[in-house]
């Protein structure tokens, strides 16, 4: 009777296991292992700035739910490495948790390769259901670098005002896509202050199909578009 009620309750543990991972690779940030796809930046003008190549390496069991880790290659348009690296993707009873130095561009950093360095913040989040007119929680990243107790650079990133705008479709190179569009409004601080409004539009196991950076006018200063998936 024992070794039944056992087998009863692993077999329900690995159920409810197999449900939250389904949660999980429905929602809206890539979260399957082995899934890689190719993001395409663009400046002011529409030329190619940079190319992103990114790759789900790992899933794993955490203690309340699950965490991806995602590969990140920067190249230039010619093909030239200008940064590599890696970020986490966390998912929490059907919600996903976005490590927001996944924002951060690698290349700023790379003039601070061996210094201490002192991160914070809270993650973005992306709840498994979004609706138009729903409101999502704000973000924010804090980090300080430092060489022998000297503080040399103070950043520091809010994100606010994240809403969902509407249900649309959008086309681009690599498909077409379902999407949420979603909108935030940007605060960086580093040598100074710079605000940007964002809008972005996720599609479900998929992740970012698109992403325009909007000046004070609503011209469009920067974007990004997917532009290959794989999985």
């Amino acid at each position: 009777m024992k070794n039944f009620l056992l087998s009863c309750m692993l077999l329900l543990s690995a159920a409810v296991g197999l449900r939250g991972q389904d949660l999980c690779e429905s929602g809206y940030l890539a979260f399957r292992q082995g899934v890689g796809f190719e993001l395409t930046n663009y400046d002011k003008k529409g030329k190619v700035s940079s190319i992103q190549q990114q790759k789900v390496t790992n899933v794993e069991t955490i203690a309340d739910g699950f965490k991806a880790t995602v590969s990140l290659l920067i190249t230039s348009d010619k093909g030239k490495t200008l940064s590599e690296g890696s970020y986490g993707i966390e998912c929490r009873n059907g919600v996903m948790y976005m490590d927001m130095s996944s924002m951060l561009d690698p290349r700023s950093m790379e003039g601070f390769k061996g210094m201490e360095m002192e991160i914070s913040g809270s993650a973005l989040e992306f709840p498994a259901t979004l609706t138009p007119g729903q409101s999502l929680p704000d973000g924010s990243i804090n980090m300080k670098a430092m060489t022998g107790g000297i503080t040399l650079m103070n950043m520091s990133m809010n994100i606010t005002n994240r809403k969902v705008e509407a249900n649309e479709t959008v086309t681009t190179p690599a498909g077409t896509f379902e999407c949420v569009k979603m909108s935030q409004e940007s605060e960086m601080k580093l040598m100074g202050k710079r605000k940007f409004r964002t809008v972005s539009w996720f599609a479900k196991g998929i992740g970012m199909v698109k992403s325009e950076n909007l000046d004070d006018k609503g011209g469009v200063e920067s974007s990004t578009v997917l532009t290959k998936f794989e999985q």
